[in-house]
């Protein structure tokens, strides 16, 4: 893998689509990394399909993480129909 900063881009762009370079390449601003440019063979649109499920997946992990920490993860039914109950009562009044 291989950083690449955005100035470096701008001044040659082919620098992302060189052969003999890595196939992933991360963009930064300012030194932070902002974007992961891949190069890709096939169809683009099952890539960014495959990529966004990632995304659902992590986010997915994410939120059972943040229920583990707040101790919410083992409520019952009941305690979340009365959770969600008390809130559609609060976003009423």
């Amino acid at each position: 893998m291989r950083y690449i900063s955005s100035a470096e881009i701008r001044s040659n762009p082919a620098l992302l689509w060189k052969e003999d370079e890595e196939p992933e390449t991360i963009i930064t601003v300012n030194g932070r990394p902002r974007v992961i440019a891949l190069s890709i063979d096939g169809d683009p649109e099952g890539i960014l399909h495959l990529i966004r499920r990632i995304r659902a997946e992590r986010s997915l992990e994410q939120m059972w993480l943040t229920s583990e920490m707040a101790g919410t993860s083992h409520m019952t039914m009941e305690e979340i129909n009365a959770e969600i109950a008390d809130a559609r009562k609060k976003s009423q009044s």
